[in-house]
């Protein structure tokens, strides 16, 4: 009887324990820009912290792309790419890995070095 008492609230635990990792992130977009212009992608904050993997392909220019703290990029035209968690600069093509911290609202800027379209796919390993 006391064996039950306990194993109840042990087996409760680790099924809560079982699902406390980031969830899921796996997006796709394709953009057709002009040079010099911007788009973000935010995705939502995680509990618990997290890699993020960005793969992107540009047909025709060179384009820089990074992952930022949203406080270091509120405003996505005025980005210093210096201060991105990780960032790859002048390149048609690449991938990127960034560690998030926990609870921390982060967004992925790309910017077009002449006219181009990008593909981009953001994921979290999961």
């Amino acid at each position: 009887m006391l064996a039950r008492f306990f194993s109840l609230p042990l087996a409760a635990g680790l099924i809560a324990l079982s699902g406390c990792g980031p969830a899921r992130l796996d997006e796709t977009k394709n953009y057709s820009l002009g040079a010099g212009e911007y788009r973000s992608i935010d995705p939502p904050s995680q509990p618990k912290a997290q890699t993020i993997t960005v793969e992107f392909e540009s047909t025709a220019a060179d384009v820089d792309i990074g992952v930022f703290k949203e406080s270091d990029a509120k405003e996505i035209e005025s980005v210093q790419f210096s201060k991105a968690i990780k960032a790859e600069t002048g390149k048609k093509k690449g991938t990127l890995t960034a560690d998030v911290p926990e609870n921390t609202a982060y967004r992925v800027i790309l910017q077009a070095r002449g006219k181009t379209d990008v593909k981009l796919h953001v994921t979290n390993g999961k």
